[in-house]
């Protein structure tokens, strides 16, 4: 892959992290401020933080070609730490 097209994805995915981010900024301040449903806030906090992690592992680290188990393994990371800390704030 060229320079070129490898600075173009990763300046497109810096910019959707960043979009993220500014996602779950305002679902915390318009979600908080509008329901009382605490669960559907973290749910779709923690749903962001998910798609977040998986960009970084598969873009910035570049475990997107690397061997099965070191992306297997991040992935698990990233999917069962959101999961472990939705049940500590929804129990």
């Amino acid at each position: 892959m060229s320079s070129i097209n490898t600075n173009k994805k990763n300046t497109i995915t810096w910019l959707l992290l960043l979009l993220f981010t500014v996602i779950s900024v305002y679902i915390g301040e318009v979600l908080e401020l509008f329901t009382t449903q605490k669960s559907l806030f973290i749910g779709a906090v923690l749903f962001i933080v998910f798609l977040k992690g998986q960009q970084i592992i598969d873009v910035f680290m570049e475990l997107k070609y690397a061997p099965k188990l070191w992306r297997r393994l991040l992935l698990g990371y990233v999917i069962l730490l959101p999961i472990i800390i939705g049940i500590i704030y929804l129990v």
